[in-house]
């Protein structure tokens, strides 16, 4: 086999009491982010930085229409999931 393509991405895991799911979000996807404390960030998954060790959160950083960067790390994401344009 040849390799054609490798696409970094991030997998989400979402479960509930009944079933769970595989959500894979690449690079340059439109998210919606919704925080520890139910504030709602839209914007562009632009970078994710990996913490040093399992005790540093990992960091997620959005771009948003405004050209903000927000930066949020994954142990304060609440909800997240791709937005179908």
């Amino acid at each position: 086999m040849v390799i054609t393509n490798i696409v970094p991405c991030i997998k989400i895991v979402k479960e509930d009491s009944m079933s769970g799911c595989d959500l894979y979000i690449e690079l340059g996807d439109l998210v919606k982010i919704k925080d520890h404390k139910d504030k709602l960030i839209i914007g562009k998954l632009s970078f994710i930085e990996l913490g040093k060790d399992e005790s540093e959160d990992d960091i997620i950083y959005i771009s948003t229409d405004n050209e903000t960067i927000i930066n949020i790390g994954t142990s304060y994401i609440k909800d997240i999931d791709i937005i179908h344009e």
